[in-house]
């Protein structure tokens, strides 16, 4: 072809303006998660900003393999598997460590929880809930989780892509093609060269799976039902032990079938710096219509980025979610005050006759989320617990108000008012069992 169109003009895009453009973070994620949608690794084919971001952090996999003995002891120690801790990679919310966890039953007690009960927290926070009428302090919500009871011990995850995730690879061609043909040859060397480094990135990263897995208990233990949560927002998960250890205990990891993959993906980290640097460099000496050109594949990239990213998080949340748990029964329930949402919660972890709870347990678990030391809350504390233990109807008279061991008024009003709490509590359970 001739000339191309704007080669006359004498303004130039500056160097540094095109490579702080577009942020590079969104990248990320959408390449890491080629382990998750089926055939992706094949749909990473096209020109993309951020590679600086992308390589800096692709760079880390190969000096953060775990070998799959340390992470499945019963593995043999032989194996050339290697796993990678996907927060590493993927930006995702839910990725974190979840929630403290009180067991009801099992006195366990776990400052910090797995992925999968943040992601269960987050799921949970955001539904709505039926309000019980009571003493108004500062509201509570309880969400009450009956877990299914069959979960596989190791669960992979496979979605299916967007159609959609072809309009970059298209718009990468395209422009690549475009540059060709009115000799553009600096910007179309460096569009096929961002097409090559994210191309050869998404294959092998996704090469690996996601993989979820969790100890299994031990023969006999106790009913798995705890308190996951804190403040305001409190989930009672009910279930076998096995299923309970799958949201306190369980783990992600990136699973790669050899340590070669890893290695593969940190020499795509240094294509990927050699492209931001390259890109600095050619892209200058580009005409002006090239430069545009390349500008218009990376901006299309972005935008696809973005989008996917925002549409992504949701799906893959869920999709793990329901893989791993299935469909739980669960209700929620908003308290007015927070000793009638922790009395709640002891309620619907009995079963319907009585609690049969170790008394010292539930002090326990009283003492973590509701004051402690005061003879009143230690008096209320204790009527309660023997009510629950005996089965009995937390329904109180003048004769739980006027407790012998509190002679003062002031005590004796509040143990009232703390036994009418647990009374909007009982109520709430009766309707809602």
């Amino acid at each position: 072809m001739g000339s191309s169109p704007l080669s006359n003009t004498t303004f130039m895009l500056n160097s540094s303006g095109i490579a702080g453009l577009l942020g590079g973070e969104e990248a990320l994620s959408t390449v890491a998660l080629a382990q998750i949608y089926n055939r992706r690794k094949w749909l990473g084919w096209y020109n993309t900003p951020g590679s600086y971001a992308i390589g800096k952090h692709f760079r880390r996999l190969a000096r953060s393999v775990i070998s799959d003995s340390r992470v499945n002891p019963k593995s043999d120690t032989g194996s050339g598997m290697v796993h990678v801790d996907p927060a590493l990679l993927l930006q995702h919310d839910g990725w974190s460590n979840g929630p403290v966890f009180k067991g009801v039953y099992s006195g366990t007690s776990l400052h910090e929880t797995g992925p999968l009960a943040s992601l269960l927290m987050k799921k949970y926070t955001r539904m709505s809930g039926t309000l019980i009428n009571g003493r108004t302090t500062q509201l509570v919500n309880i969400t009450i989780v009956k877990l299914e009871q069959n979960i596989r011990p190791e669960t992979k995850f496979h979605l299916s892509p967007p159609l959609c995730a072809i309009i970059p690879i298209i718009v990468s061609l395209a422009t690549c093609t475009i540059c060709g043909l009115y000799c553009e040859w600096y910007a179309f060397s460096m569009i096929l060269l961002g097409i090559l480094a994210r191309g050869l990135t998404c294959v092998f990263i996704g090469s690996g799976e996601l993989v979820f897995d969790h100890p299994k208990p031990a023969e006999g233990s106790p009913p798995g039902d705890g308190i996951l949560g804190c403040d305001q927002e409190l989930v009672l998960l009910k279930g076998h032990e096995n299923v309970v250890n799958a949201v306190t205990r369980g783990r992600f990891f990136f699973h790669f079938r050899s340590k070669h993959a890893c290695h593969m993906v940190e020499l795509c980290s240094f294509l990927l710096f050699a492209q931001a640097i390259a890109q600095l460099i050619f892209v200058p000496q580009s005409n002006l219509f090239g430069q545009l050109i390349f500008v218009f594949s990376i901006a299309t990239s972005w935008i696809y980025n973005l989008w996917f990213l925002s549409y992504d998080k949701v799906e893959v949340r869920e999709e793990i979610f329901h893989s791993v748990l299935g469909s739980p029964k669960l209700k929620k329930l908003v308290f007015p005050n927070r000793c009638s949402a922790i009395v709640s919660l002891l309620l619907f972890s009995g079963d319907d006759k009585s609690f049969s709870g170790d008394p010292k347990k539930l002090k326990g678990i009283m003492d973590g989320f509701l004051p402690s030391g005061a003879l009143v809350w230690e008096v209320w504390k204790g009527i309660v617990i023997e009510h629950l233990r005996n089965g009995q109807p937390l329904r109180f008279d003048d004769a739980h108000w006027n407790h012998q061991d509190l002679p003062s008024e002031p005590d004796r009003s509040l143990l009232r008012t703390l036994l009418q709490d647990a009374e909007t509590a009982y109520a709430a359970f009766e309707s809602n069992r």
